[in-house]
């Protein structure tokens, strides 16, 4: 367990090396999801008060999901591209710890996003930024950061096998946006389709920290704790089968042995 820890730790630095080190990763990873959410902010531009607020915090919730699906996408196509494939499948840890270590920086530097989006936001729109319970909310962004890494590392999985990452990628993208209620109320959805946002994270998440941020805010029937006990729950199952995939993943592409083909 100590060498798989330091697994993480070490892919987590590397990636944030080469984040910084190449500066193309900050638009798809910053400015990207960034200006998509300001569109979506400019539109609640004549609200105000907590609406206005409801409308921020779901654009922090944009830009931490636009960076964790980005970062997932690109955990194994940067490999293929580069040609150490061979090498990250040679390491003497499970490939789910590196991916994971990868992941988990990307999806902090969509809290990071988050954080710029909420303050940018609170001075631009003039919401002034009052949390109502600052410990729950602190509390509601880590255990969603946790939840989105989890949930990250799960569709992780299915760029091992596939060379259509990039597709993939930009179609989950908008679909989470809108499952999730993050700028609208899930109730909202059609009946149909409605369960689907119950069984995303991020769902569970977002409500978690309205809850916390603002005062009287109900949205779905349940109590903040009850948030936060589904959203541990999903990500304890997201975990569950990131670790199952990533094993039967690992050995069919080793047995192919066809994963440096770019």
């Amino acid at each position: 367990m100590v060498s798989r820890v330091q697994a993480v730790r070490a892919a987590a630095r590397m990636t944030m090396k080469i984040f910084f080190a190449d500066p193309q990763w900050i638009i798809p990873a910053i400015i990207a999801p960034f200006i998509f959410t300001l569109v979506a902010l400019l539109l609640f531009r004549n609200e105000t008060g907590p609406l206005l607020l409801y409308a921020v915090l779901g654009g922090g919730l944009m830009g931490m999901w636009g960076t964790t699906v980005y970062g997932s996408g690109t955990s194994i196509t940067f490999d293929r591209f580069n040609g150490t494939m061979e090498a990250t499948l040679a390491a003497p840890v499970p490939l789910m710890w590196i991916i994971g270590g990868r992941v988990a920086w990307n999806t902090f530097i969509g809290v990071i996003n988050g954080g710029i989006i909420l303050v940018i936001g609170t001075l631009w729109f003039r919401t002034g930024i009052s949390i109502a319970n600052p410990l729950a909310f602190t509390f509601a962004t880590v255990v969603t950061y946790v939840s989105l890494s989890s949930f990250g590392l799960m569709l992780a999985t299915v760029y091992v096998l596939t060379r259509q990452g990039g597709f993939i990628m930009n179609s989950l993208e908008v679909p989470v946006y809108i499952a999730t209620g993050t700028m609208f109320p899930v109730a909202l959805l059609p009946l149909a389709t409605q369960p689907v946002a119950f069984i995303l994270g991020p769902t569970w998440g977002i409500e978690a920290i309205r809850k916390a941020a603002i005062a009287g805010y109900t949205g779905l029937a349940t109590s903040y704790w009850t948030d936060i006990g589904i959203l541990a729950i999903e990500t304890a199952a997201y975990f569950a089968i990131s670790f199952y995939l990533f094993g039967r993943v690992e050995r069919l592409a080793k047995r192919n042995g066809t994963l440096e083909e770019y």
